[in-house]
């Protein structure tokens, strides 16, 4: 059970009691991320109990997160989530930047009685998927998160680690609570576990929206590809996957990045983390056909650097991997470059695939979604949906017969232009 159940009135001297970084006579001040509303540029808010407390005399100032046995979004009937992921999420990020230290928060402290850690503030950055809906671009970030993921593959994964290192590792990090998440919510339709307390999927649920993102299910070929993919999801332990990893849990500016939000950390495909990133970049590029504040200059200035991130990303995690596995891949896989070649390939007819279950999840059970959200026309607000959802269903049902990321990003573009050629 929590001892302390942090909140505004208490956090205050709880950190005081916790680090030294400021003063006990500090008058500190406390925000609660995500407290302006749904869609806040600090973060969606969703799980978490997370708050910025700061002193404005010295400027210095904390993240302090605690995890709950339900999640902040939903209600303690529709969710009930292990606490102690918060300790696990602290041994990641000590785990994590033993291999990439520039990408993580510096952890401060960790409590596990109470299901608190204390770490860096990263407020310097801001949260990427809400910087693109302003129009902002960072050309080395999907460049850096390829290097964040392709080395925390390798070098968890059995290529380097000893066998039996690398069971030790799946046992440690199991979680099977967590993943319970996107082991339904990303593959299956009967199951989806984001209901409301009336059982339905959501108070302003679109009809249209709805009845598009039903229509891929009614056939038996698609339920059959996503089985397919959610074995993969569930039955491949090759790496420690991060397991969230979307826009809003990439801290950037135009220089750094920052990964956050490791509690749904589990081993998994390779191909887990980049398939769900990935697809945050499409929602930004179908956004911007939408969105009527800026000229179409800079729309189709955003449009095009959300298609070169995806090869972007796509080029250099596999460049990074390759050389990872060139220095320090196992005796075993030492010199093994043929199956170096099958493993990238199959991570991008993988990641093909999960693009589309990731655009099926936040678009088809209608979640909030900031990228889409924020388009202001109820219309046109409903056709980009139905342009992610035909996407999603194309990538699923022809992952295979993808040939490069070049042949990807025709076939997004040529399905957009496409369906807004026809809609107009």
């Amino acid at each position: 059970m929590t001892l302390i159940d942090l909140n505004k009135e208490n956090i205050a001297s709880y950190v005081k009691s916790r680090v030294d970084f400021f003063d006990q006579g500090a008058d500190l001040s406390v925000y609660e991320i995500g407290e302006s509303g749904e869609g806040s540029a600090d973060g969606d808010g969703f799980i978490n109990f997370i708050y910025r407390v700061w002193d404005d005399k010295t400027g210095h100032s904390v993240i302090v997160k605690q995890a709950k046995s339900h999640a902040k979004y939903f209600s303690e009937k529709q969710t009930n989530f292990v606490q102690e992921r918060n300790e696990m999420e602290a041994s990641l990020m000590r785990l994590r930047a033993s291999i990439t230290p520039e990408y993580i928060p510096k952890l401060y402290d960790c409590d596990p009685v109470n299901h608190i850690f204390i770490c860096e503030d990263c407020g310097r950055l801001g949260i990427s998927r809400f910087e693109f809906n302003k129009g902002k671009i960072f050309p080395k970030m999907p460049i850096q998160v390829a290097d964040f993921l392709a080395k925390n593959n390798f070098y968890t994964s059995e290529l380097y680690l000893e066998p039996d290192v690398h069971q030790r590792l799946e046992a440690r990090y199991i979680d099977p609570e967590m993943r319970k998440v996107f082991q339904c919510g990303l593959f299956l339709h009967d199951e989806s576990w984001v209901v409301d307390e009336d059982g339905g999927k959501g108070k302003d649920e679109d009809p249209e929206r709805a009845a598009f993102a039903e229509k891929p299910w009614e056939s038996r070929a698609f339920r059959t590809e996503m089985l397919k993919l959610r074995h993969i999801h569930m039955a491949k332990p090759e790496c420690l996957v991060h397991g969230d990893l979307h826009t809003s849990n990439v801290m950037a500016d135009e220089n750094d990045a920052k990964i956050i939000d490791m509690e749904y950390t589990y081993m998994g495909p390779f191909s887990s983390d980049s398939g769900y990133f990935l697809a945050n970049y499409l929602f930004q590029y179908v956004r911007w056909f939408y969105i009527h504040d800026f000229d179409q200059a800079k729309c189709a200035e955003m449009q095009a650097y959300m298609i070169s991130s995806i090869k972007a990303f796509i080029m250099s995690y596999r460049a990074i991997f390759a050389d990872c596995f060139d220095k320090d891949a196992r005796f075993t896989y030492e010199g093994r470059y043929e199956y170096l070649d099958y493993l990238l390939d199959t991570w991008f007819t993988e990641v093909c695939g999960l693009i589309g279950t990731a655009i099926m999840m936040r678009v088809g059970h209608l979640v909030p979604l900031p990228d889409i959200d924020s388009i202001e026309d109820r219309g046109e607000r409903t056709e980009a949906c139905n342009i992610l959802i035909m996407i999603a269903e194309h990538l699923i049902m022809n992952r295979e017969n993808i040939a490069d990321v070049d042949d990807l990003i025709d076939r997004i573009t040529g399905i957009t232009k496409a369906a807004r050629t026809i809609s107009r």
